[in-house]
């Protein structure tokens, strides 16, 4: 039976998407003067995120880890009053005010950690020399850029 009879219409075949390609990123640890950018392969969510418990503490554990690895090199040169602007990569915009700065929450405990020495929970980031800033870009894929200066 021909398609014209069945009421059925022919579709065009399917075209592959166009994908713009993303300017490569180079993840790691980049010293200036009075300056430290850190780029890190993180995927920062928002908490209320649905996903299992487990899974959520493995990736804030792994999101701790790198931070940790990435400081160890350059956390002896930084010098406190410090600014910390933290900037979120990703392909959805979080809402500025409450998600923002929670989906950075354990980024954030880790690198106050790092740099102050102080890791009991809860007292490094209350520092009172330090300034966090947050910001957000959209990307194609996620990734995490810290800059601390002073």
């Amino acid at each position: 039976m021909p398609i014209d009879q069945r009421g059925l219409t022919a579709k065009s075949p399917k075209r592959p998407k166009k994908i713009d390609p993303e300017t490569s990123i180079e993840f790691g640890t980049f010293i200036g003067d009075r300056l430290i950018t850190l780029i890190l392969d993180l995927k920062a969510m928002t908490p209320n995120h649905c996903e299992p418990w487990r899974k959520r503490h493995d990736r804030e554990k792994g999101q701790k880890r790198e931070v940790m690895f990435a400081l160890i090199t350059c956390k002896c040169i930084i010098k406190m009053p410090c600014v910390l602007k933290f900037t979120r990569y990703g392909p959805k915009l979080l809402d500025a005010h409450d998600n923002l700065p929670m989906s950075l929450k354990k980024i954030v405990d880790q690198t106050a950690a790092e740099i102050t020495g102080e890791h009991r929970p809860g007292l490094a980031d209350s520092n009172k020399g330090f300034t966090f800033l947050y910001d957000q870009v959209k990307s194609k894929k996620y990734y995490v850029k810290i800059e601390i200066s002073w």
